[in-house]
């Protein structure tokens, strides 16, 4: 009789281990459910990178007219020779933190009657890639994600510290690295290198590379 309560008593401690272990298991994979999910979370339309393509609403190709009725007129802007850059501050920019938006635009064809985007370049960390890349993100992770990203040109800016331009050529995607962190990403034709437009766009910063 004792020794049938003892192997009754085993059974049942046995069963509560299995149900508890089960539990786990499944609490388990609920959680990696939900960080895969997290992960993979669609990035809302108006705030996407898409390398080789666009930058929210703004897409490469797109005819000038149409940026400027969907931005409105620029805050600063500087052309010659039928080439210019426009460049729209957000409502929060403040002396020391300029979020913005900058479109390099340059005439269609020999035609001279149309102006389209060239490249679209922002600073502001709510703009993303599907994957997660933004300005904020450290230089080597986005190496992990964009392999073939090369460095192209560095920068001395107007507080002497030094930006280092990036480009993924054949993705069409590019970014300027301050101490170690992306402070913009730039989007350009695949296969058509990062041209150096950043003494237009920064007339004041001097390039040491």
């Amino acid at each position: 009789m004792k020794f049938i309560k003892t192997f009754l008593l085993g059974l049942c401690i046995s069963l509560l281990a299995c149900q508890s272990a089960k539990k786990t298991d499944e609490n388990k994979k609920d959680s990696l459910i939900s960080a895969t999910s997290a992960s993979t979370q669609a990035v809302d339309k108006r705030f996407l990178i898409v390398a080789g393509h666009s930058i929210g609403e703004i897409s490469l190709g797109e005819d000038m007219e149409q940026v400027s009725k969907k931005l409105g007129r620029p805050d600063v802007s500087d052309a010659a020779m039928g080439k210019a850059w426009g460049i729209w501050y957000s409502s929060d920019s403040t002396a020391k933190r300029r979020a913005e938006i900058a479109v390099y635009s340059a005439y269609r064809d020999t035609s001279m009657r149309v102006k389209d985007v060239k490249q679209i370049r922002v600073t502001s960390y709510q703009f993303k890639t599907q994957d997660g890349l933004a300005t904020g993100t450290p230089l080597e992770d986005t190496k992990l994600k964009l392999p073939d990203i090369e460095k192209i040109s560095s920068y001395l800016n107007e507080e002497k510290d030094t930006v280092i331009v990036y480009d993924a050529k054949k993705e069409g995607i590019g970014f300027e690295f301050l101490k170690g962190k992306s402070i913009s990403v730039t989007v350009h034709p695949v296969n058509t290198a990062l041209n150096l437009t950043y003494l237009t766009l920064h007339p004041e910063w001097k390039i040491v590379e």
